[in-house]
C-alpha cells in the first residue's frame, strides 16, 4: 500500500493475540469464510434444502449480506490496514478491533435469526458496525490531518445510511426503498474501488516491475473518479434512464483509458499482479454494461450487477487479500503454492454467473450451482493457504 508516513513510525503495544494485531486478519479471515458458508446457504436456499427465516425475500437476503458481511468486512480489513499505513496513527488493534470483530459477527447472526427478533433488534444489531469502522478509520485520518482520505468517511458514511435503507425496505417500513438501496450500495462500492484501485494497482505495479513505464494522468483519474460518483447520484435520482446510459458509458470509457496506463500487459508473469488489473477490468466493463442496458432492448439488469459484484468485487477482493496478507505479515510476495488457481477459479466462476444465463437460460439452476460452486472453491483454497499467515505473528518479528 501506498504511505505517506512509513509504518516505522507507528507506535502501539503489540497485542497478546497476534490474529488481533491488525485489522486485515480478522476481517480478511472471517470474510473469506463467511462468503464460502453465506454461498452454500444461499445454495441450499436456492435447492429448498435449507429455509430462512427473515423478513428479506430470499434474494435481497443473499445481496445483503455478500456486501454488508462479506465485502464490508473486507472493506474494513483493508481500510483499517490502509489508513494506518497512510497517516501513520494506528486505527484499531487488540480490544477495540475484537470490538468490530464482534460487531459484525452480531449483525451476521442478527441476520439469520431474522424473524425470532423484532426487526428493531435487527436493524440495530446489524447497523452497528459501519459506524463503529467509521470512527477508527476517522480518527487517524483527521488527527494526521490526511485530506486526500477524507472522502473514504463519506462513503462509509453513505454505506451506512444504504444499509438503513435496505433494512427499513426490507420490515416493510419504507418498502420502495429495498431494491434502490441495494442499487445503491453497488455503486457506493465500486466507486470505493475506483478510488482505492487507482491508488494501490499502479504502486504496486510499479514497485514490482520498476522497469516498466506507469502513465498516470491527475485530470483522467479526477474524471474517472467523478464520472462514477456521478452516475451514483444521478441513478439514485433518475434510475437507469437515457442520460444514465451515457455517464455510464463514459465512466467506463474513462476507467478503461486509466487502467491502460498502468501497464497490465506487463503482469501477465505474475499473478499477484494480473488478478488486481483483471478486477479493474471488470469495474469498466460493468459500467460500459450499465451503460449499454440503458438503449438495448431487453433487461440486462442481472448481468451488470454481477460484473460489479462477482467480477470486479469478487476479483479484487481476493487479488488484494492475497496480497495484502503476504505483504503485512512480512513475507516475500509471492503466492503460496496453488494460489493462481484461485484466481483462475473466480475469474470462470464469474464468468459461468454472467454469461449462463444468457446462453443457458433452459437451465440457470445448474449455472448458479456451478458459479456458487467455482466461489466455494476459489475462497476455500484462499482459507487454506493463507489461515496459518493470517493467524501467526509476523516472520520478521515486527508488531501486526
Amino acid at each position: 500500500m501506498s504511505s505517506s508516513t512509513p509504518m516505522t513510525n507507528i507506535v502501539f503495544r503489540r497485542p497478546r493475540w497476534s490474529f488481533l494485531g491488525t485489522g486485515f486478519r480478522p476481517f480478511f479471515w472471517l470474510g473469506a469464510l463467511m462468503s464460502s458458508i453465506w454461498m452454500l446457504l444461499w445454495l441450499l436456499l436456492l435447492e429448498g434444502q435449507w429455509h430462512l427465516n427473515g423478513y428479506f425475500p430470499l434474494p435481497y437476503w443473499h445481496a445483503h449480506e455478500m456486501l454488508f458481511g462479506f465485502v464490508s468486512a473486507i472493506i474494513a480489513g483493508f481500510l483499517l490496514t490502509a489508513v494506518q499505513n497512510w497517516t501513520g496513527h494506528p486505527t484499531a488493534t487488540g480490544p477495540s478491533l475484537l470490538l468490530l470483530v464482534l460487531l459484525w459477527l452480531v449483525g451476521r447472526a442478527a441476520m439469520l435469526l431474522g424473524n425470532t427478533l423484532p426487526p428493531l433488534a435487527v436493524i440495530t444489531m446489524d447497523m452497528a458496525f459501519i459506524p463503529c469502522l467509521m470512527f477508527f478509520i476517522a480518527r487517524p485520518i483527521i488527527a494526521a490531518g490526511n485530506t486526500r482520505s477524507i472522502p473514504l468517511i463519506g462513503i462509509l458514511g453513505i454505506l451506512a445510511s444504504c444499509n438503513l435503507l435496505v433494512h427499513l425496505g426490507g420490515a416493510g417500513y419504507f418498502p420502495s426503498a429495498l431494491a434502490p438501496a441495494l442499487q445503491a450500495t453497488v455503486n457506493v462500492i465500486t466507486l470505493l474501488m475506483v478510488i482505492i484501485g487507482g491508488r494501490v494497482i499502479p504502486f504496486f505495479t510499479r514497485n514490482a516491475l520498476p522497469q516498466t513505464h506507469i502513465r498516470q494522468f491527475s485530470w483522467l483519474d479526477r474524471l474517472a473518479i467523478g464520472s462514477v460518483a456521478v452516475l451514483l447520484i444521478i441513478e439514485a435520482l433518475t434510475g437507469i434512464g437515457a442520460l444514465t446510459g451515457v455517464i455510464a458509458l463514459a465512466a467506463g470509457g474513462l476507467n478503461l483509458a486509466r487502467l491502460l496506463g498502468w501497464g497490465g500487459h506487463k503482469t501477465l508473469s505474475r499473478p499477484l499482479l494480473w488478478v488486481l488489473h483483471l478486477g479493474y477490468l471488470w469495474i469498466c466493463a460493468g459500467l460500459i454494461a450499465k451503460g449499454l442496458d440503458a438503449y438495448l432492448p431487453g433487461n440486462y439488469r442481472s448481468i451488470v450487477i454481477h460484473l460489479l459484484t462477482v467480477g470486479a468485487m469478487g476479483t479484487l477482493i481476493l487479488g488484494m487479500m492475497s496480497r495484502v496478507a503476504l505483504g503485512h505479515t512480512g513475507r516475500r510476495l509471492e503466492l503460496p503454492p496453488g494460489m493462481t488457481w484461485a484466481y483462475l477459479l473466480l475469474t470462470l466462476g464469474a464468468i459461468v454467473r454472467i454469461g449462463g444465463p444468457l446462453l443457458l437460460p433452459a437451465h440457470i439452476m445448474a449455472v448458479l450451482l456451478l458459479s456458487g460452486g467455482l466461489w466455494i472453491a476459489a475462497f476455500g483454497l484462499f482459507l487454506f493457504r493463507y489461515t496459518a499467515i493470517l493467524w501467526r505473528p509476523r516472520v520478521d518479528g515486527r508488531p501486526g
